[in-house]
């Protein structure tokens, strides 16, 4: 007579060995996951922030049509030269919560949606859940801070303090009077 359907030795050792191997391999995947996701997320960000200056000095923008729902937000005039009207129509685009939206989505960047707003999962990767301040000077003064001081209830401004991680690029750049214009955009 067989020995169906009897539990061996071998079975046993094999199925304890086969979890054993299973959790060792979870546990080392959640323990090495972390830290690779943090590189990936700061190379994001520092990627966006770069972006975002590139797009502010090398773009003219579209602000003729619409200063109030300009279709594009660049502050050049020329090659690399930055034009301080463009930057006054930021500024002014810039000082209500509605006008620092469409900054963010001029930029493509969304402000923070509550996590039930995702219909999948799929939407939820695609979307990048980041805000963005930008500062230009001169070589005497401010010409643009965005968001504002006095801007701590906002949406974006409230979430600054609890980011983990923020990334600063700043840029130089000539302005039509023959300045040198400093642009930093932090992005978190």
């Amino acid at each position: 007579m067989g020995l169906k359907g009897q539990f061996t030795v071998e079975f046993i050792m094999a199925t304890v060995s086969f979890i054993i191997l299973v959790v060792y391999v979870m546990n080392f995947v959640n323990k090495e996951l972390p830290p690779f996701t943090s590189r990936h997320n700061s190379d994001v960000i520092r990627a966006r922030a770069l972006q975002i200056s590139e797009f502010l000095v090398f773009d003219d923008g579209m602000w003729d049509a619409d200063q109030a729902n300009p279709p594009r937000i660049g502050v050049s005039s020329g090659y690399h030269t930055i034009n301080r009207t463009k930057v006054q129509y930021l500024n002014v685009l810039c000082s209500t919560e509605a006008g620092y939206a469409k900054i963010l989505s001029n930029l493509n960047m969304n402000t923070h949606f509550d996590a039930r707003s995702y219909t999948d999962f799929k939407s939820y990767l695609i979307s990048e859940n980041r805000c963005v301040d930008i500062s230009i000077y001169d070589s005497s003064s401010a010409l643009l801070k965005c968001p504002p001081t006095g801007s701590g209830s906002w949406e974006c401004v409230n979430v600054k303090s609890a980011a983990t991680q923020r990334y600063q690029m700043v840029r130089y750049a000539p302005d039509t009077a023959g300045g040198v214009i400093n642009i930093t955009v932090g992005v978190w």
